[in-house]
């Protein structure tokens, strides 16, 4: 009998298809985790838009609330109108469209380049930069926790939680001066207000008593991130004489892998009554 002798070759893959098959897998696994991190960055971004849009209505709806509860009562004495105090606040520290206008080259103040948020290399630059824009443009912040009308009716100065009305308009609308606080702040995470106890300083300590919700009343602005107000009357020489304000609601943050800040602004344009009629 012949016996059939087979030769058997044994032959394994070589180091360049190896390298190669770890090149391909590398560059399959780099693609895969750029993909995931855009999509959660994508995410990331939606959200914190979101949050910042809430933080703009509740700001805007303030300010309608504000103008509205003025303009109802103008049939009223100066004594009986609950909201003038308030509403003639908003509009004491409003700029005319020559002191927005960043233009040098511009005398008059009646054209040329005015403000723009997107020119912000970073959000902090409004806050401690060379042109300090909270500062320079009296922005302000309203507390849509403790909008409260005026119930002196001319006599005494009305309390709330035992702080007077006239204390607590530095409450419900919040400067960057030294009356106020220094409560604005360039975000950490997105454009928002944190509250705190309106109590005194005994109150405002973290002990278990304070921090149960049951007690705890959480409306007064502690600090505004990346969110501001600035009032534009369209008078040029007497801004509180304008026919109209615009109530500019700026928001800057810097939003998930991205380098340059994210900006949202929103206009509400509130017409003077006093002027008006």
């Amino acid at each position: 009998m012949r016996r059939l002798v087979i030769k058997r070759t044994r032959r394994g893959d070589t180091l360049i298809e190896v390298m190669l098959s770890i090149s391909i897998f590398a560059m399959v696994a780099m693609l895969t985790i750029n993909m995931m991190n855009d999509g959660i960055n994508t995410a990331q971004r939606t959200l914190e838009a979101e949050m910042a849009r809430n933080e703009i209505d509740a700001q805007a709806e303030a300010l309608r609330y504000i103008h509205n509860s003025y303009v109802s009562e103008r049939q009223k004495s100066n004594a009986e109108s609950q909201f003038r105090r308030i509403w003639n606040t908003l509009i004491s520290n409003s700029v005319s469209p020559r002191e927005t206008d960043d233009s040098a080259a511009d005398e008059q103040g009646d054209g040329g380049t005015s403000f723009d948020i997107n020119d912000f290399k970073t959000c902090a630059a409004g806050y401690n930069g060379t042109d300090k824009h909270l500062r320079k443009f009296k922005a302000f912040v309203l507390n849509p926790r403790l909008i409260i009308p005026d119930t002196s009716l001319g006599g005494g100065d009305f309390k709330y939680m035992g702080t007077p009305y006239s204390e607590l308009m530095n409450h419900m609308v919040i400067y960057d001066n030294d009356t106020s606080g220094h409560k604005f702040a360039a975000p950490a995470l997105y454009p928002r207000i944190i509250y705190k106890r309106l109590s005194g300083s005994s109150t405002d300590t973290n002990d278990a008593a304070n921090l149960d919700e049951n007690n705890a009343i959480y409306n007064d602005v502690a600090t505004a991130e990346g969110i501001w107000i600035d009032a534009v009357g369209n008078n040029k020489l007497i801004p509180r004489r304008s026919d109209y304000y615009d109530f500019y609601i700026r928001t800057c943050w810097h939003g998930a892998g991205q380098t340059v800040p994210s900006t949202i602004t929103t206009v509400v344009r509130l017409y003077n009554p006093e002027v008006m009629e």
